[in-house]
């Protein structure tokens, strides 16, 4: 279900997918995963499957049931471009997003390549900002792939910040969220 966020930059969270795998660095002290061990831990039926990719079309519904426009984050316990996650399904998310004009809807991916792959034959609304996960320079280039969609908003998450950033290609990127790895194992970022 979605929940209030602690999140400093939404609101609420809204995870129609759950679970995930690691592709890169930044994914080694996953905060979705080790939350997701913990709530299946406790019988929570959505992470029955634990931490495997399991798609919620239940809740797919579920912005539109709020009346007062909100700040929401989109899967903060999966990636929606996830290569498990169907096209069909990642339109059907988009859709639910057009339809509840009243909030704007953060979508955050470590997989900009496939974001930029399917972002033609996606519906962008006004009310959708999109974004990627730069952890350090090996993953830079996933800048270049957002700045090909057509989001109204495009914003970059630099976290966990492991290691130097160089040179960041900023054109057409309107917001930076920064911050360092958090949780028992954080490291430190490298210089």
């Amino acid at each position: 279900m979605p929940t209030k966020s602690n999140i400093e930059w939404t609101e609420m969270t809204w995870n129609p997918v759950t679970g995930c795998t690691k592709i890169s660095q930044g994914c080694k002290n996953c905060y979705a995963e080790r939350m997701a061990r913990r709530l299946t831990a406790m019988g929570n039926g959505r992470y029955r499957n634990g931490f495997r990719v399991t798609l919620h079309p239940d809740l797919l519904e579920v912005p539109l049931k709020w009346q007062q426009p909100r700040v929401v984050f989109v899967n903060s316990m999966s990636d929606l471009f996830h290569e498990d996650v169907p096209e069909s399904y990642i339109a059907s998310v988009f859709v639910s997003m057009r339809r509840a004009r009243q909030h704007t809807f953060q979508i955050l991916t470590k997989r900009a390549e496939r974001l930029a792959a399917l972002a033609p034959r996606l519906p962008w609304p006004e009310n959708v900002w999109m974004g990627v996960s730069v952890e350090d320079d090996r993953v830079v280039n996933r800048i270049g792939y957002l700045q090909q969609v057509p989001a109204a908003v495009r914003f970059l998450s630099l976290e966990p910040l492991i290691g130097p950033l160089e040179a960041l290609p900023l054109a057409g990127v309107d917001w930076a969220i920064v911050g360092g790895e958090s949780g028992p194992r954080a490291r430190p970022m490298k210089r």
